[in-house]
């Protein structure tokens, strides 16, 4: 197995899990994205394919990859930075002039 597949199967993994999870407990109703599946398998091939070429660019697009699955939305639902927060308590909105 290629050094980028664990992190692209983690990639893969964090998506589905913000939206079979995460999202829920979060309280949003969403539609699970199962094209995530497959196209988690066709990256974790691709870059097997490029590390073979360039391995430590290989490698370095894969934690790319992670980082910006956790910022940014893939799926039907939102970021699991925001799911992770909300469900958390941090995102409780501050009204102006009352403070925390």
């Amino acid at each position: 197995m290629a050094q980028s597949t664990g992190i692209i199967l983690a990639i893969g993994a964090l998506t589905l899990t913000n939206e079979v999870v995460f999202a829920p407990l979060a309280g949003q109703k969403v539609s699970v994205n199962w094209r995530i599946l497959p196209a988690t398998a066709g990256l974790a091939l691709a870059l097997a394919g490029l590390e073979r070429i360039a391995p430590e660019f290989a490698v370095g697009l894969a934690w790319l990859g992670l980082v910006t699955a956790i910022a940014i939305p893939f799926g039907n639902a939102p970021t699991p930075l925001q799911n992770a927060t909300k469900i958390l308590g941090y995102a409780t909105p501050v009204v102006a002039g009352q403070g925390k």
